[in-house]
């Protein structure tokens, strides 16, 4: 590569790095640290989405919901403009989200990203 004829053309000044919490000052810690985990440049040391999905980030609050919160896609034959401005019929938010989430303790064998 040093012998390309551009090869000294172009120069960077140094950078020192900025924290990612610097970067996200609103997000959780655990939220910050799966951020690293994903910014690894060997791509073999990053944290793989199965991985990911595991850390304990996806199990403090605010908790995802449950999927039977979430609204149910429509298949019919309506127009798209009418299946967006149509509220959603079967999402509830008055559910406690403690009764729908996953005891991140019973995960943790799983898990090599944490």
């Amino acid at each position: 590569m040093v012998e390309l004829p551009d090869y000294n053309k172009i120069t960077f000044k140094e950078n020192p790095a900025i924290p990612l919490e610097d970067i996200v000052p609103d997000t959780s810690p655990q939220a910050v640290h799966l951020l690293y985990k994903f910014l690894v440049y060997p791509s073999r040391q990053r944290c793989s989405a199965r991985q990911a999905l595991l850390h304990p980030y996806f199990f403090s609050s605010p908790l995802p919901a449950h999927h039977s919160e979430l609204p149910v896609p429509y298949r019919g034959g309506r127009p798209l403009r009418q299946r967006l401005q149509a509220p959603p019929t079967d999402f509830s938010v008055d559910l406690p989200l403690q009764n729908s989430a996953v005891n991140p303790m019973l995960l943790q064998p799983h898990a090599s990203c944490l």
